[in-house]
């Protein structure tokens, strides 16, 4: 995984726990590199995952919910980090459309040995946008807060509902109305 996903999963870390707790997740986590990440170098997923095993073991908060909120913070990052290219699209609709066939190709134009996980939509009989994705990371619980992030970001009223088992790499999402959601 790239450097600044780790990067942002610290600074996520100070901003809901505070420095000490972000500092004590890195301790404890015993990581080779002690915790120390470029934001353009190349990490294993492992350690995103330790971190958030410890994170989760410290707070008491269960490691998916973590996963969760810090993908709906990571997308509000990426607004700020990115606002060119979150710019481009004028609905949540229309970016999570491209994030496979736009978005992670120019991840892999920027960083060549990068990994983006493999992003699709589809529509349901009934016209509901549904997303897919697909990884060799166990990180569909961060995809599930990224997309509702971007559903946020766009002033977008529906949520992300889980449509298959709660595969940590492998996962679709249907986009529903607050009265699909309770159903």
């Amino acid at each position: 995984m790239k450097g600044i996903i780790f990067a942002e999963l610290i600074g996520f870390m100070e901003e809901v726990g505070g420095l000490e707790f972000a500092e004590t997740v890195l301790a404890r986590s015993d990581l080779p590199n002690d915790g120390a990440f470029t934001r353009i170098g190349t990490y294993p997923a492992a350690y995103a995952l330790k971190m958030v095993g410890t994170a989760s073991e410290l707070s008491g908060t269960p490691a998916e919910s973590l996963c969760d909120a810090y993908g709906e913070w990571l997308f509000g990052r990426f607004v700020v980090l990115y606002p060119d290219i979150v710019g481009r699209y004028p609905s949540a609709e229309s970016m999570l459309e491209h994030v496979g066939s736009h978005i992670h190709e120019e991840v892999v134009v920027l960083y060549p040995d990068a990994k983006p996980p493999q992003v699709s939509t589809s529509y349901a009989e009934d016209g509901a946008l549904q997303v897919h994705y697909s990884s060799h990371r166990p990180l569909a619980h961060i995809a599930h807060g990224l997309i509702r992030g971007c559903l946020k970001h766009y002033g977008d009223p529906r949520r992300p509902v889980w449509i298959t088992d709660a595969d940590p790499s492998s996962a679709s999402f249907r986009i529903v109305g607050e009265e699909k959601a309770a159903a």
